[in-house]
């Protein structure tokens, strides 16, 4: 057989909620070709997994790795547990939209680790991270606290119907640019002031 890659006499968990089951697995280049009982092939590179548990990756459905990940594309800490995707912009916070003082906030704190916010939209940072290779997988929800302080700042008070527009204008861009969906975070600010 023509692989790559064998993983064997692991207990394979698959995700499905069946139970582990002792299996090889046969991986050509970034694929699993076939998984089996045995599998045989005198030339492939083997990791032997007896005692341990292959799984598929696990996901992260509530991280705040948004800027970080820019700064260690590497990820080891994630890959290390076993995370190959990420969802990020948890808590009303996102990487995009980035204008006015939020812009001014991201810029300031994010200048320790080297990262400087080129983008002002979804669509900038889509540009920007397509461009960077990853060890992870992410997919990105826009913050609700982004859209509020994006179109009307900090303020403690309810958005007219102008802003309103503008933040119904700024989500439908981040989710047709590729956003995962969006989340609120109505504890923190600017999302705890949205009631005032």
């Amino acid at each position: 057989m023509d692989l790559d890659l064998i993983i064997e006499k692991g207990l394979l968990i698959d995700g499905t909620g069946m139970p582990g089951k002792k299996m090889d697995v046969g991986i050509k280049g970034n694929k699993i070709e076939v998984i089996d009982d045995h599998i045989s092939c005198n030339t492939c590179t083997r990791i032997d997994a007896e005692g341990m548990i292959v799984a598929p990756g696990f996901i992260d459905i509530h991280s705040h790795s948004d800027f970080l990940w820019l700064a260690c594309r590497e990820s080891e800490s994630k890959i290390l547990d076993g995370v190959t995707t990420e969802v990020c912009g948890n808590c009303g916070l996102s990487a995009f939209p980035l204008r006015g003082k939020l812009l001014e906030r991201r810029r300031q704190g994010l200048s320790k680790y080297g990262i400087v916010p080129s983008w002002r939209s979804a669509q900038g940072f889509f540009d920007v991270a397509e461009g960077i290779n990853s060890s992870v997988n992410r997919a990105f929800l826009v913050g609700h606290g982004n859209i509020r302080a994006c179109a009307l700042g900090y303020d403690g008070r309810a958005a007219t119907k102008d802003e309103l527009s503008v933040m119904c204008k700024y989500l439908e861009e981040a989710m047709k640019a590729g956003a995962f969906g969006m989340s609120s975070g109505l504890v923190y600010p600017p999302g705890c002031l949205c009631g005032i």
